[in-house]
């Protein structure tokens, strides 16, 4: 985490980085964290599901597996095939839905 916060000068990045630490770690407290692809991953053991700070949105990426199992709520926030974008707000995060599909894939 420390590395990924390190290539977020702006401080409303680094809290939002924070804020999404926090919500996945909430519900995967014993996955490893690491750099991969330029984002911060969640592993336990396989991939979890991955999120990054963009200049324009938060991008969290689920992996594929989920998309379909949730695509109805996650219908306002995807964009591609995998990816689910949203605003850089922390009160605009929706951490519930993070947290069931981080779950879900935990154990699926």
């Amino acid at each position: 985490m420390d590395e990924y916060l390190q290539t977020h000068d702006d401080p409303k990045d680094q809290a939002l980085t924070r804020k999404m630490y926090q919500i996945i770690s909430e519900v995967l407290p014993d996955a490893e964290v690491r750099l991969s692809y330029g984002l911060v991953g969640f592993y336990q053991p396989k991939q979890i599901c991955f999120f990054g700070i963009n200049k324009q949105h938060i991008g969290f990426y689920p992996t594929d597996k989920p998309i379909e199992h949730f695509k109805e709520e996650i219908a306002p926030y995807l964009s591609g095939k995998t990816t689910l974008k949203f605003p850089k707000d922390e009160a605009a995060i929706p951490a519930e839905l993070i947290q069931k599909i981080a779950v879900w894939n935990l154990e699926n």
